[in-house]
């Protein structure tokens, strides 16, 4: 009976599986340990947050916002400004990536 893959079916099969290990996994070898968030309120850093330790943090600027970290990446997920874009920004975690939230003078930034 013969086999339903050729040994070039397996080759490209590796490679697939291998470039999507790849993608997985390269966003967290770029970040690098101890990689930190700051909190920026009206242009003057107000916090520095560690982006290894998972938690949820409340920050006031004009408006009160909440901000979520995990798996080395933070978010916005409640801020009480009436547009919400903020929260559509998403996970942020490697470096230089910025989410704002214009109402409230906030910003995050991977440094």
């Amino acid at each position: 009976m013969e086999s339903v893959f050729r040994k070039k079916d397996i080759v490209l099969i590796a490679c697939v599986l291998a470039a999507a290990a790849a993608l997985f996994l390269l966003p967290k070898m770029l970040r690098p340990a101890g990689a930190e968030a700051a909190v920026i309120y009206d242009g003057t850093e107000v916090m520095r947050i560690d982006l290894d330790e998972d938690g949820t943090y409340t920050v006031q600027g004009d408006l009160t916002a909440t901000l979520v970290v995990s798996s080395g990446k933070i978010r916005f997920v409640n801020s009480l400004c009436p547009d919400k874009l903020c929260e559509g920004f998403g996970w942020i975690g490697l470096k230089g990536e910025t989410a704002v939230c214009m109402p409230a003078k906030l910003a995050v930034t991977i440094v």
